[in-house]
């Protein structure tokens, strides 16, 4: 049975979610037998805490203090910090990569986090006997650079290349982190990745536009709107309005009472993101719709597919997993730099409405329940144009054929 490893990290929502939804598609619709397994390197034996705490310390960095949160992104994007990066992340992270290749002996590899590109291709020099012929002999002078003497370390005999995929998850920038000559192939979000990718000098034929990886229920689901919401036990028939919080969407529940007295027929349903102190917050409010409170669900690409309109931040995730859904969207809570960008791709396709106070969030609800509801509409077939339901499907053909070319590889006669 052919093994598949998929490496990302849990700062954020964005990196293990698209790591999940290349797993499912892998596991539950891929035709044939796989092995497949999701690792986290920062949480292996002998990785400092300090990497590992990056992941919990997260969200509250980018919630607290955002515009410092802005500036270390802006500032480790240009190319000598970047560059001192990736000499900490291969010094750090080479280890457990090494451990992770001797244990698991993968056939193909997936990344969905940047920290670990910097060990990958460190790794690959060093141990890959096919390493040289991939167009990228150049990489040796610049892993020299950042380590010098790294290359006399190691006596290890030479093995084939492994397939190694990453799957970047950003609509708008991609972070220097991110690059790196050695993956056979990225996956972007779109055009602008793409550009953006190849502009950093990777190779146009090695960047395929593929999406954000979603859940692949997004383009698996057959039902209409009334029967998935019959399912949930939401009422079929009334317009919805789905609003989602977590720990980092501050004020939603002050946004949401200005709609609930708005008049309009709909209802709410909310989810806290696991936020306790926002879940019972929403739960003492007295609510003048219908209303379905959840603190978690497991469940949402199917209460976005029943959904009219979603009410939310711009995080990454979120927004891929709306447009997959044809989903319009109201954004609050817009942090700085990455989630501008998306919120700008958004609003700039006339997929969604950027709000800055529960007033301008009245005004936009307003245009979009008037008039037959003719805006509203429109967006969300604006939101179904830039909205790649199959990604995490299309990434999973990817890393099908590639596990091919292993399986012919290693079954081709030996002249």
């Amino acid at each position: 049975m052919q093994k598949i490893v998929i490496l990302t990290a849990d700062a954020g929502f964005g990196h293990r979610s698209a790591a999940n939804a290349i797993y499912d598609g892998l596991v539950n619709h891929a035709q044939i037998p796989l092995s497949v397994e999701i690792i986290n390197l920062l949480d292996a034996p002998g990785v400092p805490k300090a990497f590992s705490n990056t992941q919990s310390e997260y969200d509250k960095i980018v919630k607290s203090i955002p515009k410092i949160y802005e500036f270390g992104y802006t500032q480790s994007d240009r190319t000598v910090p970047a560059n001192l990066g990736k000499i900490g992340f291969s010094a750090v992270l080479y280890r457990a990569y090494d451990e992770m290749i001797q244990t698991r002996n993968p056939d193909v590899i997936i990344s969905t986090y940047p920290f670990y590109q910097a060990p990958a291709q460190t790794w690959s020099y060093i141990n890959e006997e096919t390493f040289k012929e991939q167009n990228v002999s150049d990489v040796k002078a610049e892993i020299e650079k950042e380590l010098p003497g790294v290359f006399n370390m190691f006596t290890t005999k030479r093995r084939p290349h492994i397939p190694y995929i990453t799957v970047t998850t950003d609509f708008i920038s991609l972070h220097q982190l991110w690059m790196s000559k050695m993956p056979d192939i990225y996956t972007v979000a779109n055009e602008d990745t793409k550009k953006i990718a190849v502009e950093y000098g990777i190779d146009p034929n090695r960047v395929v536009i593929t999406g954000i990886p979603v859940k692949p229920i997004f383009s698996l689901e057959t039902r209409s709107k009334p029967e998935i919401r019959e399912s949930l036990g939401w009422e079929l028939n009334r317009t919805t309005v789905i609003a989602i919080g977590s720990k980092r969407v501050s004020k939603l529940v002050e946004n949401l009472c200005i709609i609930d007295h708005s008049g309009f027929d709909f209802q709410l349903i909310m989810i806290a993101g696991g936020d306790d102190k926002l879940y019972r917050e929403m739960r003492k409010t007295e609510w003048h719709h219908p209303v379905q409170i959840y603190n978690f669900t497991s469940q949402m690409p199917e209460m976005l597919l029943a959904s009219d309109v979603a009410i939310t931040k711009s995080g990454g995730l979120i927004t891929s997993e709306c447009l997959a859904a044809g989903l319009p969207m109201l954004l609050i809570d817009v942090l700085p730099g990455q989630e501008e960008g998306n919120a700008n791709l958004v609003t700039t396709n006339r997929a969604g409405i950027l709000t800055g106070s529960p007033t301008e969030l009245l005004e936009a609800f307003f245009h979009l329940m008037t008039n037959d509801q003719a805006q509203l509409k429109r967006m969300s077939l604006n939101a179904k144009k830039i909205g790649r339901p199959r990604a995490s499907l299309d990434v999973c053909d990817i890393i099908l054929y590639y596990l091919k070319k292993q399986n012919d590889a290693q079954n081709k006669p030996q002249s």
